[in-house]
């Protein structure tokens, strides 16, 4: 690919002068490209580039520091639900199982779907993190991301899959930074006051797919309460720009952000302890404000706010 050089962007300059605005896809794969943009907005401020690209790529070390207060990051995710609906191309019970990738959401064959999310899935790995990464054990590291996705909401702890997996835990705690960074799953780590509790070594974060259909095409078995929770993660990863936690004591409440607190609840009975781990919680922690159940169906409480999921996902 020798001719992915900086020059084919000087061509499209040249060959559109007086456009103010430029879109450059995939521009990760032209070597110097940071310089050539950050030469370009400089002697020309008027002039707005649009790069987008891997995950990965776009988020690197030298494209932040050579574009250091020149630039604003968008990310973008797959269809949330409210999109889906709004354009009618889909059911509640698809997306908690399929995601929300586009193309994977307008293929109606069940089988077709599951083959696009594995190709995504190796596609992934391939691109953005093995060849990124220079990662020569592929199949161990194919195993623990496999491990990973398909156990969304997974509490553990780098020493913890280390062991499990029979690896070393320095390379463990590398290959979920790597699935992290390539957007394929995120962290939601345990809730504290004291900063050196909640990032002592070994503790244990949770950790969720960014998208439910990679769950669902690598699971032996789909547990659909796991996907349920993993929706609202979602939801509030991609919506709130506080950091998400979780909590735990004798009881446990699944998401804790700024004076909030939520439980995640897909049986048609609410158990006890998941009104007793949110009353807990804000005994002990003074400054959580609402308490608030997400259920399958509308429930009428006094001291809990409760919203049914669908509507949460609509918001």
């Amino acid at each position: 690919m020798q001719y992915l050089n900086v020059s084919l962007l000087e061509e499209v300059l040249k060959e559109f002068p007086d456009y103010d605005y430029y879109f450059f896809d995939e521009v990760q794969k032209i070597k110097g490209f940071e310089s050539w943009l950050r030469t370009h907005y400089d002697i020309q401020s008027h002039k707005k580039f649009i790069i987008s690209g891997s995950n990965i790529s776009l988020f690197a070390p030298s494209l932040a520091t050579i574009l250091t207060g020149r630039n604003i990051t968008f990310e973008i995710f797959p269809f949330s639900y409210l999109e889906i609906k709004e354009e009618k191309i889909g059911n509640f019970q698809e997306y908690l199982l399929y995601g929300g990738f586009p193309e994977v959401v307008l293929e109606k064959d069940v089988e077709k779907k599951k083959r696009l999310l594995l190709q995504y899935f190796n596609d992934i790995l391939l691109r953005d993190i093995f060849e990124r990464y220079s990662i020569v054990a592929t199949q161990q590291f194919k195993a623990l991301a496999q491990y990973i996705l398909s156990n969304t909401g997974l509490k553990i702890s780098p020493n913890k899959l280390a062991k499990e997996l029979g690896i070393n835990p320095r390379s463990a705690e590398n290959y979920l930074s790597y699935l992290i960074d390539a957007y394929l799953i995120f962290e939601v780590p345990f809730f504290s006051y004291s900063a050196k509790t909640k990032y002592t070594a070994g503790r244990a974060s949770k950790y969720y797919t960014l998208d439910n259909g990679l769950t669902t095409v690598l699971s032996q078995r789909v547990n659909e309460g796991h996907l349920f929770e993993a929706l609202v993660a979602q939801k509030l990863r991609k919506d709130e720009k506080e950091q998400l936690y979780y909590w735990a004591d004798k009881n446990e409440v699944d998401f804790i952000f700024n004076n909030k607190a939520i439980n995640v609840v897909s049986s048609q009975k609410i158990p006890e302890r998941e009104y007793k781990g949110l009353t807990e919680l804000k005994e002990k922690k003074k400054h959580i404000k609402e308490l608030i159940l997400i259920t399958k169906e509308k429930v009428i409480s006094n001291d809990f706010i409760h919203i049914p999921i669908e509507n949460f996902l609509k918001k």
